[in-house]
């Protein structure tokens, strides 16, 4: 089998996270909330998971609210994953399931690991549809239809195309809660 082809090679990851805890200010627009200082050291620790297990992503698709930008931002520096290629996107912002597959979708296809950084409840949303329930691991699962809240990440591997990719087509295979100490914040 020649693993340089994209449709034989290595499985495919996709990381969906939901941005870490922010602020709620009465009367503030909703896509300018800021992470607090709980959310900063949470999304620090994600960082460092991410590396440590091995899912630097090649590319990110990070929602444009502040939040999620935010996210992104403390991920990489918890990780150093500075050089990382993002592709900001508002359609990611409050999205509809389909709506964030639609721009998984227009991934490179040389990108083996897509991180999209989103809210809820789209992105775990996405994540229930896309994982097939024969295929995931069962623990993760079932954290995930238990809720999924702020600062965590799940890991989804598929071994087709990303523009292949649909309901129940991948496998899950982690589902993470990342937490830090603010005092790093």
């Amino acid at each position: 089998m020649d693993t340089t082809d994209p449709t034989h090679g290595p499985a495919r990851r996709l990381v969906l996270v939901r941005h870490a805890k922010t602020e709620q200010v009465p009367g503030k627009v909703d896509h300018d909330r800021e992470l607090l200082p709980r959310g900063v050291a949470d999304s620090r620790a994600g960082g460092a998971w991410l590396v440590e297990h091995d899912l630097v992503p090649d590319l990110v698709l990070c929602s444009t609210a502040t939040r999620a930008q935010q996210t992104w931002e403390r991920l990489a520096e918890g990780g150093d994953l500075e050089d990382v290629e993002v592709w900001d996107d508002r359609r990611i912002y409050n999205a509809y399931p389909d709506e964030i597959l639609e721009v998984v979708w227009e991934a490179s296809e040389e990108a083996r690991t897509v991180m999209v950084v989103g809210h809820a409840p789209g992105i775990p949303s996405l994540a229930a549809g896309l994982a097939d329930p024969e295929a995931s691991d069962s623990a993760a699962l079932d954290q995930l239809h238990e809720g999924m809240p702020t600062a965590v990440g799940v890991v989804l591997e598929l071994d087709s195309l990303w523009a292949e990719l649909g309901a129940e087509s991948a496998r899950l295979t982690g589902f993470h809660r990342w937490r830090g100490s603010e005092d790093d914040a």
